[in-house]
């Protein structure tokens, strides 16, 4: 795939949505992140529209302050680095995810993942 200097990769752009979609379900503000890693929030901001490609070594920093897997940021991107909408769950079931996550207690998450299957309409319906 080639790209002119100034178009934004779509990995990147990717990367940064994931980034944008963990941050605002922990309710972090782009300044406190920005803190914590080590850089200023307009990093922050350009990491979040891809318009700057976040490295390896942040990226790593930012799964651990998350407590996440770094394979999070590329989940949802097809093999030729696109976006697969198809494949990419809705931010509200990332946040979900991500907040059920946080529940220290397994058996507590263990029902509450059980009441939200009985909450939830049958497929065969």
């Amino acid at each position: 795939m080639t790209m002119t200097k100034n178009e934004r990769d779509p990995i990147d752009v990717h990367v940064g949505a994931r980034l944008r979609l963990v941050r605002t379900s922990r309710r972090l503000s782009l300044e406190e992140l920005g803190r914590q890693i080590g850089v200023t929030y307009q990093q922050i901001q350009k990491y979040e529209t891809g318009s700057n490609r976040i490295s390896a070594a942040t990226l790593y920093r930012i799964s651990q302050l998350f407590e996440i897997s770094p394979t999070f940021f590329f989940e949802g991107l097809t093999s030729q680095g696109e976006t697969d909408e198809a494949a990419t769950p809705s931010p509200e079931v990332v946040q979900s995810s991500l907040a059920l996550g946080r529940i220290p207690d397994g058996e507590i998450r263990h029902r509450l993942r059980l009441l939200i299957d009985a909450l939830a309409p049958s497929r065969d319906n």
